[in-house]
């Protein structure tokens, strides 16, 4: 069950969608909001010795108080009885969205502002926190994203971190009243190489078809929502977003590996997260 809800906001149109997502999300589960705002001071040159003096500071610190102030005045105008705190932060984003988050919170975010190599090289705050976060993440994408979802859509492989995926999406669905979506992406890939093709092909048909019918029963064993499941032949980064439709949430589960290994090696998750116009939650296997 979720205890706090935290969503960050720098004023960008995503971060403002997120806002909203976190605020409606927040009145369905009865829980208090946090929006956290970090400071953004431009950079200094060597010449000043890369610090800002005391009289530029303050006014920076007041314009984002302010601005975070209208968005929790906007959130609180149509959500009257939301509890919602504001923390304005002079020090790093992904540490003040982070500091006191446990396990049982849920953390939003706007989709970065770079995607694919620039995501790379200039870093987003969505792609730290999908590799850093303790909790739930929820990577939110414009318009969109407004609204009570229409579905709930849970992309599983079988793992240990979809079954998480699957079991908070399962909630998700149950909480919202609304359809669960369980979505499993196979493919083939040794066509024309394998002289018994067809066979083996068959085989992993049906390899991927027993995976989904797991998830999708043990989804009806958790949760009273209508549970469709979608067995897709295609790469899962493609089979994923082509099942998604505006109105939904996609669930995806994101496992334990290191934040070397995953900015090197990139994952599905990314992907996703990069390409989906919908929110998309990345839920973490608990320890």
């Amino acid at each position: 069950m979720t205890t706090h809800i935290v969503a960050g906001y720098d004023g960008t149109p995503s971060s403002i969608a997120a806002v909203a997502w976190a605020a409606t999300e927040a009145t369905v589960r009865n829980v208090d909001l946090s929006i956290v705002a970090c400071c953004e001071f431009p950079t200094m040159g060597a010449a000043s010795g890369g610090w800002l003096a005391g009289d530029m500071i303050t006014p920076i610190v007041d314009a984002t108080r302010s601005d975070v102030s209208t968005m929790k005045r906007s959130m609180t105008d149509r959500y009257p009885h939301l509890r919602i705190d504001v923390e304005v932060s002079t020090g790093s984003i992904h540490e003040s969205l982070t500091n006191g988050l446990g396990p049982d919170d849920l953390l939003v975010v706007g989709s970065s502002r770079h995607t694919g190599g620039a995501a790379f090289w200039l870093g987003s705050t969505s792609r730290w926190a999908t590799r850093h976060a303790p909790c739930p993440l929820v990577v939110v994408r414009g318009q969109a994203s407004a609204g009570r979802p229409d579905r709930i859509v849970v992309g599983i492989d079988g793992s240990a971190p979809s079954d998480a995926a699957l079991l908070w999406a399962a909630d998700e669905a149950d909480r919202h009243g609304i359809e669960l979506v369980v979505v499993h992406a196979w493919d083939y890939p040794y066509v024309g190489v394998d002289t018994n093709t067809q066979q083996a092909l068959e085989l992993t048909r049906i390899d991927a078809a027993c995976v989904l019918d797991r998830a999708a029963e043990l989804a009806r064993q958790r949760c009273g929502a209508t549970v469709k499941d979608l067995l897709v032949e295609d790469g899962a980064v493609n089979a994923i977003l082509g099942s998604v439709r505006d109105g939904d949430v996609l669930v995806l589960g994101v496992s334990g590996r290191g934040a070397i290994a995953s900015r090197l090696i990139g994952s599905t998750v990314n992907s996703v997260v990069e390409h989906a116009a919908v929110p998309v939650v990345v839920v973490r296997p608990a320890a």
